[in-house]
């Protein structure tokens, strides 16, 4: 078993071109876990793009506001929510806020 205490988990500044965009994978292949999860912040900026070509996500979002976007419809990511995204060959989703977000991920197999 792991715990990661919250005042230990520190997020760090993942490229992602003109957007900020900072995680931290707290379990991943190290722990030799069949799926990847950490915590991610977004702050203003240009949308963040990712993929899901090869992997699917599951996301609970803890604080802030995040604006989802996919295939042109926008959807609203609050605490609380919850947000599946599968895994599908061209599936690109943006990712971005006009103020700050912080939300939980579980993707699979490992994102990176």
């Amino acid at each position: 078993m792991l715990l990661f205490a919250n005042k230990s988990i520190v997020t760090e500044p993942l490229d992602v071109g003109e957007g900020k965009f900072n995680l931290v994978d707290l379990v991943s292949q190290a722990q030799h876990a069949p799926v990847s999860a950490g915590v991610a912040e977004i702050w203003p900026g240009a949308p963040v793009d990712f993929e899901y070509d090869d992997d699917c996500a599951v996301c609970y979002m803890i604080e802030g506001e995040i604006t989802l976007t996919e295939g042109g419809e926008k959807h609203s990511f609050l605490p609380g929510d919850v947000v599946y995204i599968p895994q599908e060959k061209g599936l690109v989703v943006l990712w971005e806020t006009d103020s700050y977000g912080k939300f939980v991920y579980v993707t699979y197999p490992h994102w990176r």
